[in-house]
């Protein structure tokens, strides 16, 4: 078969003997027959292996690998990866399917235009009505405007993020072998939530891109999944991990842009969101392997007491808000841009920033205009807060009253 696959497909197996016939018919159906199937075995304690070697018996495109020890799904899509001879590369879950001209038609539209890479819809199962109201903010199916053109990576990446539909789904997506392994694009191994830092290198790396909305992959929500299980401290291990690899992958290429910094910012939220179960356990500093890690979990930790601080901060300003109002913060420093992210997050409308006078100054911050006191009209639910280091707050409420504006001063 050397030579002639057109696409392998990658699906690492591992507790889903109930479904992994339903997933390997879906692929053995494909219009598209000159495929293989790499099925990773990744020591899986049911029938998956036996019924693995069953699949291949009938039909030679299985080929099952059966790893000794379970590494999680980044190390069995990469050992997938290493045996690999098609031309494009699609990855499934051994619970999922897709339809049956999917391939054949992803293959044609990749190989007619020389594109590294393509991204779909999807369509969604639930095993139960409460899975369904519990998940129903699944994103199958994108509604923003995308062109209908080949595109690079990062303007895909930039108009899928800028509309808040970027999901890092390998199960959406096609790549051409060649670009994947000329890059060295790997899934970080012994880890959750691998697939972030997967399609955030690969996109930003690709120079010939398509998204069509077609719904060619089926994903299953059952209630024993990765994506339904319980949270825990395994969710901030692996968001950490993904957070430093993708930070260090954006100062090597240099890929910084709006887009870039919001995926980042999400990324970093998730973090900590997990970080208290991560916290609550003795010595969680363990699951580090090397000083570094250690060192930069400490600083994070860090970061978050901060935080901590500066929220504290904008509980007692907001208590003392008219309610309703709109804030512009005086300062667009250090400390202003930080009470500004505080306010944000606590629902308050922040309309601006005020500085003394132009000069290095920006003139737009975390999305807001930054104008001098006099280019604001002051109205009456306009309220500026005071948010610079103590020593200058007189002489700027002198000012601002004299402009005829309401103010507060941080605590």
């Amino acid at each position: 078969m050397t030579g002639n696959v057109k696409v392998s497909v990658i699906i690492p197996v591992y507790k889903v003997e109930q479904y992994l016939g339903s997933c390997l018919d879906s692929v053995l159906a494909q219009t598209l027959t000159d495929i293989e199937v790499i099925c990773v075995d990744d020591a899986s304690p049911d029938r998956c292996p036996e019924i693995l070697d069953e699949y291949a018996a009938r039909d030679s495109r299985i080929k099952p690998i059966h790893l000794a020890d379970n590494g999680k799904q980044g190390r069995a899509r990469n050992i997938g990866m290493a045996a690999a001879e098609g031309k494009y590369l699609y990855f499934l879950d051994s619970d999922d399917m897709i339809e049956p001209n999917s391939l054949e038609e992803l293959f044609a539209l990749a190989d007619r235009d020389s594109l590294d890479g393509i991204f779909f819809d999807s369509k969604v199962i639930f095993e139960d009505d409460t899975l369904a109201k519990r998940n129903a903010a699944y994103p199958a199916v994108r509604t923003g405007n995308y062109e209908d053109r080949i595109m690079s990576g990062k303007e895909i990446f930039e108009a899928f993020v800028l509309q808040n539909e970027w999901t890092s789904y390998p199960q959406r997506q096609f790549w051409l072998r060649d670009m994947i392994t000329r890059n060295a694009v790997l899934f970080p191994e012994n880890t959750e939530h691998e697939d972030e830092l997967f399609a955030y290198e690969a996109t930003l790396l690709a120079e010939r891109v398509r998204y069509i909305p077609e719904t060619y992959f089926i994903r299953r929500y059952r209630s024993d999944s990765v994506m339904t299980r319980t949270p825990g401290p395994n969710d901030f291990h692996g968001y950490f991990r993904i957070f430093s690899l993708m930070t260090d992958f954006v100062e090597t290429h240099g890929f910084r842009s709006a887009a870039v910094d919001i995926d980042l910012g999400r990324i970093y939220e998730k973090m900590v969101r997990f970080l208290p179960l991560f916290e609550d356990q003795n010595d969680p500093e363990r699951w580090f392997e090397t000083e570094e890690e250690k060192r930069q979990y400490r600083f994070f930790l860090y970061t978050q007491r901060e935080g901590a601080y500066y929220r504290q901060i904008c509980r007692n300003v907001i208590a003392r808000l008219p309610e309703g109002c709109r804030v512009w913060i005086y300062g667009a420093g250090v400390i202003g841009r930080k009470v500004c992210r505080g306010l944000i997050d606590a629902g308050v409308l922040v309309e601006g920033f005020i500085i003394t006078k132009r000069g290095r100054d920006p003139e737009v911050l975390m999305g807001r205009p930054v104008m001098t006191a006099g280019e604001v009209r002051p109205e009456a639910d306009r309220i500026a807060l005071i948010a610079v280091s103590k020593g200058f707050r007189s002489e700027i409420k002198e000012n601002l009253d004299r402009l005829g504006w309401t103010s507060v001063e941080l605590d």
